[in-house]
């Protein structure tokens, strides 16, 4: 690329900072504009809110819509009021009952080892579980007798 290739560049950036500034304005512009129409026609919209000029140019651009009223069958079945917000970072309210004592705990806890232990026996006694443990057992002792024992000490690295 020699000293055309440069001046054409230059001259590209130039015309690009021309038509960004340009567009910049034009915005503006229609924003100014809309303003204006709206403070004409606010008058006549007493019930309705006024729009912001972001959204009415939005609208002419073809990238906004009104949206229609919601149809009989919602309104009817949403309630009167609005319902209280939902506040946010808020301790939950304590769990009702009372705290159980030590003996009361270990006595749960004995009632579910004892479950435990009812299930187990369950499954030991399923054939295909107690085939899937023999299995395991097995391939765990051949993996254990398959190790070669080491013949000298082990490099450190």
């Amino acid at each position: 690329m020699g000293c055309d290739g440069i001046s054409m560049i230059s001259a590209l950036r130039r015309e690009t900072k021309r038509t960004a500034s340009l567009v910049v304005v034009a915005t503006l512009l229609g924003a100014l504009a809309a303003c204006s129409s709206m403070a004409q026609d606010a008058p006549a919209q007493d019930a309705a809110q006024p729009e912001s000029p972001l959204r009415s140019l939005m609208k002419g651009a073809g990238l906004a819509t009104d949206v229609d009223p919601p149809p009989d069958f919602v309104r009817e079945s949403r309630p009167a009021q609005e319902p209280a917000p939902i506040p946010a970072f808020t301790t939950p309210a304590e769990p009702p009952g009372a705290v159980k004592t030590a003996k009361e705990l270990e006595a749960l806890d004995n009632d579910l080892e004892a479950v435990a232990k009812r299930h187990d026996a369950l499954r030991a006694a399923f054939p295909p579980s107690a085939k899937a443990v023999a299995q395991a057992a097995a391939a765990k002792k051949a993996k254990s007798k398959a190790k070669p024992a080491s013949s000298g000490p082990i490099p450190t690295f």
